[in-house]
Formats: structure tokens, C-alpha cells, sequence
């Protein structure tokens, strides 16, 4: 996998976590603006990695072309 894409999704995944966390405990007025500031980092993150390559699924959009040329059997 790329190294910026396994990042993206790292981000991605910690982000869904701080969210569960502030839903989860109840603290008032500063949970919403985390709440807030988590969703915007997330859906950038998501639109990052989108642009990155939305034509391509997953596995082969992570994938470095090594990776990709092994798993089809071609050599260069």
C-alpha cells in the first residue's frame, strides 16, 4: 500500500475514534466544537484520498505498481 494512502486511512480510523469518544462522554460545549473540528478533518481526508484516485478500487488503488505487476503475473 502507499505509505500516503495507509496514512489517510490511519487518520481516518483515529478520527472515527475521538468522534465515538466525545459521543459516547458528555462534555458540553467543547465536545461540539471537537465534535465539529473532527468531522471537518475527516471529510477533508476523505476527499483527499478521493481525489487520489477515484477510478481505481480498492485494493489496487493503495497498491504500488510492484505490488500491482506481482498480483497480475506481468514482469517488466
Amino acid at each position: 500500500m502507499k505509505p500516503i494512502i495507509s496514512k489517510l486511512f490511519e487518520e481516518i480510523d483515529e478520527l472515527e475514534e475521538e468522534l465515538d469518544y466525545y459521543s459516547k462522554h458528555d462534555m458540553f460545549h467543547q465536545a461540539h466544537f471537537k465534535r465539529y473540528q473532527i468531522v471537518i478533518r475527516r471529510d477533508f481526508i476523505k476527499k483527499i484520498s478521493n481525489a487520489l484516485n477515484p477510478q481505481i478500487p480498492e485494493p489496487w488503488a493503495s497498491m504500488i505498481a510492484d505490488e500491482i505487476i506481482k498480483g497480475l503475473g506481468v514482469y517488466k
